[in-house]
């Protein structure tokens, strides 16, 4: 049978995890912000090219809101092991 301890211990493993993606995730990001600020000097005045920086730029976007859900989580799991051990 498995303990309440076991499984905040486990919980946190998780947490910990979520955090250490949510931080890769967000350099991930401005990496990508990088290359797009980048190409956009690069294709100026090219229609494919402009819309290639608009889409990089809609994935950096979409990557924080990831890393964001991901810091949401951490928060949450730290609160459910709160209330777990009380």
């Amino acid at each position: 049978m498995v303990s309440i301890q076991d499984v905040a211990d486990a919980a946190h493993r998780i947490g910990e995890s979520a955090k250490n993606a949510q931080l890769r995730t967000n350099s991930c990001a401005d990496t990508l912000k990088t290359h797009a600020t980048q190409l956009s000097g690069t294709v100026r005045g090219s229609r494919t090219g402009e819309e290639a920086v608009r889409q990089v730029n809609q994935a950096e976007r979409s990557i924080r809101e990831s890393a964001a859900r991901l810091l949401t989580l951490k928060s949450d799991i730290d609160s459910f092991v709160q209330d777990l051990i009380k």
